[in-house]
């Protein structure tokens, strides 16, 4: 029984969505905070009793930061989704080689942070999605709730380029260029 970390909170994120309906709608005083907090802890109970742990060792491409905090850098992406829940994960992006016309990498941040270093001169499209976080971008946009959109001025004569899908709940990512 493996339940992967986007599952879990898509479904914690649908449950949580029905409830705040339930509630505005029928006016039931439900304790919304109290259940996604049974709800975690249901989960990481779970991860218990399967054998994870709450420290994620990365080892065979592992890239989520669960509790703790973690490093990745090089000159290629051997996977597209990073993953910081209650932990930090840190992403140096600046000798990346990009061999694909859109190299597209996922880094997401719940109740955690994220920070991914740029080189200033790789063409970069960035979308970031906050809800109750925040994404501060190159360019010194930072979005709290919603979306924010960031394009390199080197992205218009590109032929490949790097596209960073940014999510964060209850968290934060920063983008740096250097």
């Amino acid at each position: 029984m493996k339940m992967g970390m986007n599952l879990f909170w898509g479904i914690i994120l649908i449950l949580l969505g029905i409830i705040l309906v339930v509630k505005v709608v029928f006016r039931v005083d439900i304790p919304v905070f109290k259940i996604l907090l049974a709800f975690f802890f249901l989960y990481l109970g779970i991860r218990i009793l399967v054998g994870s742990s709450l420290n994620v060792h990365f080892k065979d491409g592992h890239h989520d930061a669960v509790f703790s905090e973690s490093n990745f850098s090089g000159t290629t992406i051997d996977r597209r989704d990073y993953n910081a829940v209650f932990g930090k994960v840190k992403l140096d992006l600046r000798n990346l080689v990009l061999t694909e016309k859109e190299t597209r990498v996922e880094v997401n941040a719940v109740f955690g942070g994220a920070e991914i270093i740029l080189n200033k001169e790789t063409p970069v499209r960035i979308k970031a999605s906050a809800v109750f976080g925040g994404a501060r971008l190159p360019d010194g946009n930072a979005g709290g709730f919603g979306t924010t959109y960031y394009e390199s001025d080197s992205l218009k004569k590109a032929d490949k380029y790097l596209f960073i899908d940014i999510n964060a709940v209850f968290g934060g990512v920063e983008v740096f260029t250097y």
